[in-house]
């Protein structure tokens, strides 16, 4: 047998065999990169639109109603003027003696107390009653999660058929208790804002309660069980476990609706179209006014006055908020 002839065939299958395996990792190698390219350009795909959102809606809009807010519109050149800070002084002169604004800042200030003492809490305790499956809970789900699915346009509509003057249930039952009925609420200067109010209740515990069963959803099992092994009450449970626990959230929300009070217009606009006579405007109200009147240094001017005066308060409140927190891990 010639072995010099089974070297040489052995070390030319030895090179074939490294060749293969070369040009495999190199394909290994090239299939990598093209996955890594691919999952590159899908990271920049997802994250192009919110980047570009954000700064196109928010960046941009909020810088250019700033440099707005210290223009005023030349009708005879067709554009607009520095004017500096003369904006300011006229909208600040407008605050404190033009009755409409002093209605529309009163009307806003009664969100806050509404929508954090009133709603807030009537949400917290209806979120403990849906998680501990009390009797009846499938009604309270309908009632405060319908506002949270459906459209406001509806809702609004539905909420206002209530209190019609001719058809509505609520005139239909005050008259058969003896009551007179009100003709037009919406049209009462007297009833047209606590209505709004009562309705950004209704729909506001919905909204609220999304939010509170998923945190109270998340609180771990054992602690609960373990208090209840203990024969704590739903009381006790309620006020050292469950509110401690979802202070977080609680807080989020608190400041949510403070923030409700220099952002609220659409409900005033849908239910009552800001009337009767602007009985029903807002702070919100009066900017989209002005922007749909084609008086758009005005509302920059007013949105600037009010969140100069906004950002400061909700700080404190989120701050206050988190400090009469207990902090609690799990």
């Amino acid at each position: 047998m010639n072995f010099t002839k089974l070297r040489a065939k052995i070390k030319e299958l030895n090179n074939k065999i490294v060749a293969y395996f070369e040009k495999v990792l190199k394909l290994d190698t090239s299939a990598k990169a093209k996955r890594r390219r691919k999952k590159k350009f899908f990271i920049f795909v997802m994250l192009f639109l919110p980047i570009s959102q954000f700064l196109i809606f928010f960046v941009y809009v909020n810088i250019d109603t700033i440099l707005l807010s210290f223009q005023r519109y030349n009708y005879i050149s067709g554009g607009y003027d520095f004017v500096g800070f003369d904006n300011y002084k006229i909208m600040l002169r407008n605050i404190f003696e033009l009755p409409q604004m002093k209605t529309a800042i009163i009307n806003s200030l009664w969100f806050f107390p509404v929508t954090n003492f009133i709603t807030l809490p009537l949400s917290v305790i209806a979120a403990y009653f849906m998680f501990r499956k009390v009797p009846g809970r499938s009604v309270f789900k309908v009632l405060f999660f319908l506002p949270s699915i459906i459209s406001i346009v509806v809702l609004t509509m539905s909420f206002q058929f209530m209190f019609d003057p001719l058809f509505g249930p609520i005139n239909i039952l005050l008259s058969k208790i003896g009551i007179e009925p009100i003709g037009g609420w919406f049209g009462n200067k007297s009833t047209v804002m606590p209505l709004i109010l009562l309705y950004c209740i209704w729909a506001g515990i919905g909204f609220n309660m999304v939010l509170l069963n998923g945190a109270i959803s998340r609180l771990p099992k054992e602690v609960i069980e373990s208090a209840r092994i203990d024969g704590i009450t739903m009381f006790k449970e309620f006020r050292y476990i469950i509110v401690p626990m979802i202070w977080p959230t609680i807080t989020t929300l608190f400041v949510i609706g403070t923030t409700a009070v220099f952002t609220i217009f659409l409900q005033n606009l849908l239910l009552a179209n800001g009337g009767p006579d602007g009985a029903s405007k807002t702070i919100a109200y009066l900017v989209v006014e002005m922007v749909r009147g084609g008086n758009l240094t005005d509302a920059a001017t007013l949105g600037v006055i009010f969140t100069i005066i906004g950002i400061p308060i909700i700080l404190f409140i989120k701050h206050f908020m988190e400090k009469i927190g207990q902090e609690v891990e799990y």
